[in-house]
């Protein structure tokens, strides 16, 4: 399908998936990874480490000089390892363009549904350019398939993270250099109706599709992912002439897998915004945005057993856990649950128990399901040994 840029689309090399997993973290065997998990590139096993010479085991070469692809100890994502990956305007051409990528075989099975979990660190370098560059590509099968374009994408493009999808272009935020973000694509390769994508964003369902998700062929289509800049291949104006990024944490996963099994490994530490907060009842001089404002002194107080405050992050997100401070906290326990949900209508369970009653400060909790993709948490009050008045002076739900 044509793009709005011009682009020299690849004569594709590239890597064969899966030969069974490496491990989730550094200090465990490769037993350890989820059954759906087929490959992990975290770059802690030695034998991953062939960087620049050749690509790891079961994957290709895609770039042409010593600095194109190779093995850092920092910075890091997980564990002591990582990949970087440096393209200059001057470089050799590889694959009919200019282009530092590692890549899958085309040998994906047709109609094969597929989880993808990365992050990926721009360098300090990474300015400004007119000019796009893929960071990671998901390209149509070599033989018997739709030419041109590769039906999905991660760019980046004027300052900004996008997605091409099928040549719609959707913006995903500023990028900011320096710091790691956290990416799952969830694929379900399709030409019908029955296709689905979804991708996460540091754990922010930022995509959600239905549809065909590729043109066709007998495959579905493979994975690469490094730096790719077509531009400087076409002579069409670009301010830069160095891309420089770090790659890390990459697992590969099949049908079998959840968001849980590919995502980069995130301790439950970091809090989700709330875009609006609700209850159930509350008294007029404590409302429930006291409760999410910051202060301490505040507080939202609602009567009666099985009060509730509401929570709403404003999208769907991988919560964790949160974080509840108590009024009169360090003088009574409070009995409480947590139900979490996609739509703020169909609620689960995801914690229940009682707070310490020795302090007024937050108190973190973390969910005994383990993490869930849920845009709304529910707090119901159930007892404390004073009274029947729920009253929460701040809380927040945690992410990964």
């Amino acid at each position: 399908m044509k793009r709005s840029r011009p682009r020299i689309w690849l004569l594709a090399v590239v890597t064969s998936v899966l030969s069974a997993a490496l491990a989730l973290s550094p200090a465990q065997p490769a037993a350890s990874d989820p059954i759906g998990v087929l490959r992990t590139l975290d770059w802690e096993q030695a034998a991953d480490r062939t960087l620049p010479a050749t690509a790891p085991a079961t994957f290709l070469k895609q770039w042409g000089t010593t600095y194109g692809a190779t093995n850092v100890t920092g910075p890091t994502r997980e564990g002591s390892h990582a990949a970087r990956f440096e393209l200059r305007k001057t470089d050799p051409v590889v694959s009919s363009s200019k282009r530092a990528e590692i890549s899958q075989r085309d040998e994906q099975p047709a109609n094969a549904e597929r989880w993808y979990g990365f992050s990926i660190n721009l360098a300090s370098s990474w300015a400004y350019d007119t000019s796009a560059e893929i960071v990671s590509q998901w390209h149509q099968c070599d033989a018997g398939c739709p030419g041109g374009s590769p039906p999905l994408a991660l760019l980046t493009d004027e300052g900004r993270w996008k997605i091409d999808f099928r040549g719609q272009f959707l913006d995903l935020g500023a990028y900011t250099t320096g710091v790691w973000v956290d990416w799952v694509f969830h694929v379900t390769w399709r030409t019908d109706s029955s296709g689905v994508l979804q991708v996460w964003k540091n754990g922010e369902r930022v995509v959600n599709r239905t549809g065909a998700t590729h043109g066709g062929g007998p495959r579905s289509p493979y994975f690469k992912f490094g730096i790719y800049k077509w531009d400087w291949n076409t002579g069409a104006p670009s301010s830069t002439t160095q891309r420089v990024m770090y790659y890390d944490a990459l697992r590969l996963g099949d049908e079998r897998a959840v968001h849980a099994d590919v995502a980069p490994q995130r301790t439950c530490t970091r809090a989700a915004p709330v875009t609006s907060a609700t209850a159930t009842t509350h008294e007029a001089a404590n409302p429930p945005a006291n409760a999410v404002d910051g202060d301490l002194a505040t507080r939202w107080s609602g009567q009666g057993f099985g009060a509730a405050l509401i929570l709403d992050t404003g999208a769907p997100r991988q919560l964790c856990g949160a974080r509840v401070a108590w009024h009169r906290g360090d003088l009574r326990w409070n009995d409480y649950t947590i139900h979490a949900s996609p739509d703020g209508v169909s609620y689960t369970k995801v914690w229940e128990g009682r707070s310490s009653g020795t302090t007024t400060a937050l108190e973190t909790v973390l969910f005994t399901t383990g993490p869930v993709d849920v845009r709304y948490l529910k707090i119901s009050f159930w007892a404390n040994p004073e009274n029947d008045w729920a009253s929460i002076t701040e809380t927040s739900p945690l992410s990964l």
